[in-house]
């Protein structure tokens, strides 16, 4: 499988992904976000747990 990363307008953005999504393509979510909120977690003192970690992560598939 073939993996590519692309820009895409942010007033066409919710038609590309259906679209794309209609002809089998997986979007990931964006990890660059998820990376920040858990290395803030982190420097916070609290070290997030592997529940936490896996429920943020389905959240943030769940949103794209």
């Amino acid at each position: 499988m073939e993996k590519l990363m692309i820009q895409i307008p942010d007033k066409k953005s919710k038609l590309v992904k259906s679209l794309l999504k209609e002809l089998g393509v997986v979007i990931e979510p964006d990890l660059f976000k998820l990376s920040k909120e858990l290395n803030r977690m982190v420097g916070n003192g609290g070290k997030p747990s592997m529940d936490e970690i896996v429920k943020e992560t389905r959240a943030v598939r769940a949103k794209s």
